[in-house]
């Protein structure tokens, strides 16, 4: 398996004939790769017919097997092989097959716990190479492969690190930087190996290399560990004695921690038992505390670091995955499947991982918990309930309450409950002392309250304005009104502790904390100000109200760049969620709550905006949660302003990569409002479009029928106007040309203002752009050009922003397809912008007619505007174009320089798909100037992101990029592939210019292998959909193959 395929049976390789069956091998490598060399039928059918129905899968399926056992024995008997057991397949029944990838997985684990440099030595002899090379685009193999690389790479480190021959060591290092230039271990490893060496300045400049990579490629700067050591370095300073630091996300405390050295220990203790524990308890029993605390003293055991997921926000089961993958810093975009991409990512890491206020979501983090452990072997997992999460494997350990003093027992020592209590007295009152006048009351309110730390918190919060005397008289009356005889629970004891603690509210404050509740994931204080305020409490009141509550710690404050943030603890939110309920104002407040965020949206709204249209997603990111709580509040209570709200917010979800969330969203508002609203066609609108960033094209012309109806239904004609054209767009991107041309044939005869008629003409020289057809195409944009210098400079947005996303480009000999922009970029923009991005349009006219100094003149012409007119995304959009068609000029230190520059941009926007389309045309032009090795890096990055986020096109795209890379580079065996694969991307989803065009480029590479068979099958696959696009260059070039 590693360095090829290759099974031995019986001291002698199996021949490639005796497969017979493709599939068969496949089969084989799957289940030898498989925890336990066991696999459900269900997942080999979809992993290997994926698609096809069950009847012929399970046959196909049989008729593997049946020739994989015959590979496999030989002339033998073929009992125990491959045998289907209760839907199950496994390798051989009874004992497991030897397979080299788990011999080098056993040999590295144990070297890298042991540290012996022989047994680091064994585990890197044991590795023969690349995980299956002849299957290296296959996606079962690439993440596995990846990771045997990512251990290679750790042993080589761990190798250098313990060797005592210097010369190894640097071989060593040397090996995992030519896997993985950027790989801050090794990188360490080499800057000491040089600078022991004499060789300071190499040090220095190797880590100089590895930031200003960092910083092109990312826009961040080495870890923590890097940086001190290269400031070591520079200062002449050892770094022997430095610990490492290893990585995390925990918060500094901001109090003491009092107590608990029993329960660490035991927490140490049942970590090592087993791979999750989880610590249950009532709220505000300390759970998460003792979990922080706990995973605070095991940093430096910890390879990866100790995360922390807080998902007490998370209101939605789907969520978990995605904000546990941010809290590890990783990209939450959900994709397909969020927790496999998850667990992926943590398959070979070691860290321990806490998820905390686990109970509103514990069948989600059940199964959360069972995905990681099944996967991720080295992670371990620390959670926090209020009930188990009845996972497989689970240890649970219930946080004990703190100590308490017994009746009359004052002691030379006191119990933690009561040092806890002095402590945070301190921080409200400095000079507060225990003495013999205070000691039985505070050794009252510990015993009272159960020895429960937030309650005692809450409790010692008041030692502001009441002595401890006082404290105790009215917590006793608090608790007295539960009404409870006998023994109090801890439950009860929290609850009257919240309870009393609200009582001691002036009027004001009670009235603002309870309306805080209708909060999400935090508030700021305009927000206070403009949801909260009505009645007795008037807006200008809100500030010192919020400041005594957060004084109270009952609100808590959280610093967010120049700006303060707040939000109430879960525990109070839910108990300021019953008062609001029982002061009659839920709906009231949870109303003003969705308006006041409803309005937040449309402000935010591009497509509400006039004049010059700005990109600013970034308002929003920080509201995510309240805004998903004011869309569910919405759909139950207003279909209406749900529907408006999902309308406002779509053009967000599109530039953060959310594709499936709002699209989701958008199903279910639609589901539920009017059908006579003026929003309906709009949110159909924005529905195809995410769906369109999905690689959902089939939906795209019904969702477009259904617009236009929409809007004729409710809509002043200019509104149906503009739905006849947008529809014609959506029909441009699955081909319908004929159509398009009709749809903007139809506008132009029927007339309109400046805006309908340039729309119209840049709809009709777009399918003649797509057709490539160079004349109609410039005559067209000319046309749109001339009526949007026409139409008023201020008015409201109304031209769809279209690319020609696949240009030809020039490539040795050849002239290929290459995906540059997305066709729809999801804007519509006014006259000004509009002016521009016909600027850039009629340059791609003007590549396609060869002219490439007329196209460098004009995409600078429309660069020049869109920064005259401080247009980030439009610039970023202009320099993205104007690099590409430098690189086509060969002018690449220009290319590199304006490509740099649009991904800066579209970084700084939060343009997360324009990064990776940038990501892969710097991709393109590395392999251009004849550095094809970073032509890949750059280019799988942006395929791994765009798989990432579920962008279907994206995807696609940048597979035919790669293919395009591998021919710069003269490897035309592997763009022949990776050019097929991405015809089989693009297919499915619909996109007929992008399928022929790919078909063709394979058609091409196959005449050239002389592979007729392959030929013939793509040739003619790209010379039907040509004849039907009626695309004049692509129907030449195919007729020109020897089919």
């Amino acid at each position: 398996m590693l360095g090829g395929f290759i099974v031995d049976r019986d001291g002698s390789p199996v021949q490639a004939r005796e497969w017979r069956l493709r599939k068969a091998r496949t089969l084989v490598k799957l289940l030898a790769l498989a925890p336990d060399q066991r696999m459900h039928r269900d997942v080999l059918l979809e992993t290997l017919w994926p698609g096809r129905a069950p009847a012929p899968a399970t046959n196909n399926l049989h008729q593997a097997l049946h020739m994989a056992r015959r590979a496999l024995a030989g002339d033998g008997p073929h009992a125990g092989l491959l045998e289907l057991h209760d839907d199950v397949v496994a390798l051989r029944a009874g004992e497991p097959v030897d397979v080299d990838v788990t011999h080098f997985e056993r040999l590295a684990e144990a070297a890298r716990s042991g540290g012996d440099p022989a047994d680091l030595r064994a585990a890197v002899a044991a590795y023969a190479g690349d995980l299956l090379p002849e299957d290296r685009f296959e996606e079962w193999a690439v993440q596995r492969r990846d990771e045997l690389r990512e251990l290679l790479g750790e042993v080589l480190v761990d190798l250098a690190a313990r060797t005592d021959r210097p010369g190894e060591a640097l071989a060593a290092l040397q090996r995992a930087l030519a896997m993985n230039p950027r790989h801050e271990g090794a990188v360490r490893g080499l800057m000491r190996h040089l600078a022991a060496a004499g060789r300071g300045p190499e040090a220095l400049a190797r880590y100089e290399r590895l930031r200003d990579d960092l910083r092109t490629d990312y826009g961040s700067d080495p870890d923590p560990e890097t940086r001190r050591l290269y400031r070591n370095l520079l200062t002449g300073r050892s770094d022997g004695d430095q610990r490492t630091v290893p990585r995390h996300n925990l918060v500094p405390a901001l109090t003491s921690f009092v107590g608990r050295e029993r329960e660490i220990a035991d927490v140490h203790r049942l970590l090592t038992q087993g791979g999750l524990l989880t610590l249950t308890g009532v709220g505000g029993a300390g759970k998460t505390r003792l979990a922080e605390e706990a995973a605070r003293r095991l940093l430096g055991d910890q390879p990866d670091g100790v995360w922390f997921a807080d998902l007490a926000r998370v209101g939605d089961p789907r969520l978990v995955a995605g904000a546990v993958a941010a809290a590890l810093g990783l990209d939450p975009a959900a994709g397909p499947d969020p927790l496999r991409t998850l667990t992926g990512r943590l398959a070979r890491a070691r860290l321990l991982l806490i998820l905390d206020n686990c109970e509103h979501l514990l069948a989600a983090c059940a199964e959360l918990a069972a995905a990681i452990r099944r996967a991720c072997p080295g992670v371990t997992l620390l959670a926090t309930s209020r009930e188990p999460l009845h996972a497989p494997g689970e240890v649970t350990f219930r946080v004990p309450s703190l100590e308490v003093p017994g009746p009359g027992d004052l002691g030379a020592e006191m119990p933690p409950s009561m040092r806890l209590f002095l402590d945070r007295a301190h921080d409200v009152r400095p000079e507060f002392a225990l003495d013999e006048g205070n000691a039985a009351a505070v050794a009252e309110i510990c015993r009272r309250l159960d020895g429960m730390p937030l309650a005692i918190e809450l409790a010692a919060a008041r030692m502001s304005h009441l002595e401890a005397v006082e404290i105790a008289e009215r917590l006793h009356e608090a608790l007295t009104l539960l009404g409870r005889r006998g023994p109090l629970t801890r439950h009860a004891t929290l609850r009257a502790t919240l309870e009393w603690s609200h009582a001691l509210l002036d009027a004001d404050e009670q009235i603002l904390l309870r309306r805080l509740a209708v909060f999400a994931g935090g508030f700021s204080l305009p927000s206070a100000e403009r949801v909260c305020a009505g009645g007795p409490l008037p807006r200008d009141e809100i500030l010192d109200c919020l400041g005594r509550l957060a004084d109270k710690s009952l609100v808590q404050i959280e610093r967010s760049g120049d700006r303060s943030r707040y939000r109430l603890l879960e525990t109070i939110r839910q108990l300021a969620r019953e008062r609001l309920a029982e002061a009659g104002e839920a709906d009231l407040f949870d109303a003003a709550h969705c308006r006041h965020f409803l309005q937040l949206a449309l402000d935010s709204d591009p497509d509400r905006a006039s004049g010059i249209v700005a990109e600013r997603p970034q308002a929003l990111d920080v509201e995510h949660d309240n805004l998903r709580a004011a869309l569910g509040w919405a759909l139950r209570h207003d279909p209406g302003q749900a529907l408006l709200l999902g309308v406002s917010l779509w053009r967000f979800w599109l530039a953060r990569g959310h594709f499936v969330e709002g699209a989701d969203w958008l199903e279910r508002v639609l589901a539920v409002a009017p059908e006579t609203s003026p929003e309906r066609a709009p949110a159909l609108f924005a529905l195809a479009i995410l769906e369109a960033r999905r690689g959902c094209s089939d939906r795209l012309p019904h969702l477009g029928d259904a617009a236009l109806a929409a809007a004729e239904r409710s809509g002043p004609p200019d509104a149906v106007a503009r739905a006849r054209l947008m529809r014609g767009v959506l029909l441009a991107g699955v081909g319908e040309l004929d159509e398009v041309e009709r749809v903007a044939q139809d506008a132009l005869t029927s007339g309109g203002d400046p805006p309908v008629t340039a729309t119209a003409h840049w709809l009709a020289a777009l399918a003649a752009l797509f057709r490539e057809d160079v004349p109609a195409a410039g005559r067209r944009f000319g046309a749109c050009l001339r009526q949007l210098r026409l139409a008023d400079p201020a008015a409201a947005p109304f031209l769809p922003v279209v690319t020609y996303c696949l240009p030809l480009v020039p490539a040795g000999d050849s002239v290929v397809p290459v995906f540059e922009e997305s066709w729809l970029l999801g804007r519509r923009v006014g006259a000004v912008q509009g002016h521009a991005y016909a600027l850039s349009a009629l340059g791609y006219v003007r590549r396609l007619a060869g002219d490439l100094p007329g196209a460098l003149e004009t995409v600078g012409r429309a660069a020049g505007e869109f920064a005259r007119i401080d247009d980030a995304a439009g610039l970023a959009h202009a320099l993205n174009h104007l690099g590409c068609a430098e690189r086509d000029a060969r002018r690449f230190d220009e290319a590199a320089r304006h490509l740099r520059e649009a991904l800066r941009l579209r970084e700084r926007l939060g343009d997360r798909r324009g990064e990776n389309l940038t990501l892969a045309n710097l991709g393109l032009l590395s392999a251009a100037a004849g550095d094809p090795g970073e032509g890949r890096r750059l280019t799988w990055t942006a395929l791994d992101r765009s798989e990432a986020v579920d962008d279907g096109p994206g995807a696609g795209g940048a597979l035919l990029n790669l293919a395009v890379v591998e021919m710069f580079a003269g490897a035309r065996d592997s763009a022949r592939i990776l050019a097929e694969q991405a015809a089989e991307s693009f297919e499915p989803q619909g996109y007929l210019r992008l399928v022929a065009w790919t078909r063709l480029l394979a058609a091409e590479l196959a005449r050239d292998d002389g592979d007729k068979q392959a030929l013939g099958r793509h040739g003619r696959a790209a010379e039907r959909l040509f004849r039907r696009l009626g695309c004049r260059i692509g129907l030449v070039r195919a007729g020109e193959l020897p089919l």
